[in-house]
């Protein structure tokens, strides 16, 4: 008699459907978080990336209007923020100080970084050929600078690889 009656509870409690709103809520609650919080990682990393595009962009820039014309170095010339400076000549390390001070609004500078060579005469040869043959930071002769920043994901932190590359590069003839 006692079985049958437990089985007759276990039975009712199996049809009831108590309860069973509070779970599904709590399912669909998680699945909407997950989202929401996809998309502010997803806008995050793509706003990182704008900043290393445009950041290479405007490095090399920098570059360009900083050739071999001037004799005088920007790091010696230049104002703490680098964009007053017009009258000098554009070294690696003065083209990385800039990139670094473009970072803003929420972004880190310590995890930009910018690569600036001066490869010599552009890809067709059609200026600058001759020029870049004593100096590659001549007018006429190109410019590359490799930006690179490393994007930690907020929500992944806890993992050990949950840091982004990204990588921009911008080629540009030198105008001065």
């Amino acid at each position: 008699m006692r079985r049958i009656i437990h089985t007759r509870w276990l039975l009712r409690l199996a049809r009831e459907e108590r309860g069973s709103e509070l779970v599904e809520f709590a399912v669909s609650a998680l699945a909407l978080v997950a989202i929401v919080f996809g998309v502010i990682e997803f806008s995050l990393a793509l706003y990182a990336y704008h900043f290393a595009s445009s950041s290479a962009q405007l490095g090399a820039r920098y570059a360009i209007v900083r050739g071999a014309h001037w004799t005088t170095s920007c790091s010696t010339s230049a104002p703490p923020n680098f964009t007053l400076s017009y009258g000098c000549q554009a070294s690696n390390s003065d083209v990385q100080n800039y990139v670094k001070n473009l970072a803003s609004g929420g972004l880190n500078p310590a995890n930009a970084s910018a690569t600036t060579t001066w490869p010599g005469a552009t890809p067709d040869c059609a200026s600058g050929c001759s020029a870049c043959a004593t100096s590659t930071k001549n007018a006429g002769c190109m410019v590359k600078v490799q930006v690179t920043y490393s994007f930690s994901l907020p929500v992944l932190r806890f993992f050990p690889q949950s840091a982004l590359s990204l990588t921009s590069t911008s080629e540009k003839v030198i105008q001065e």
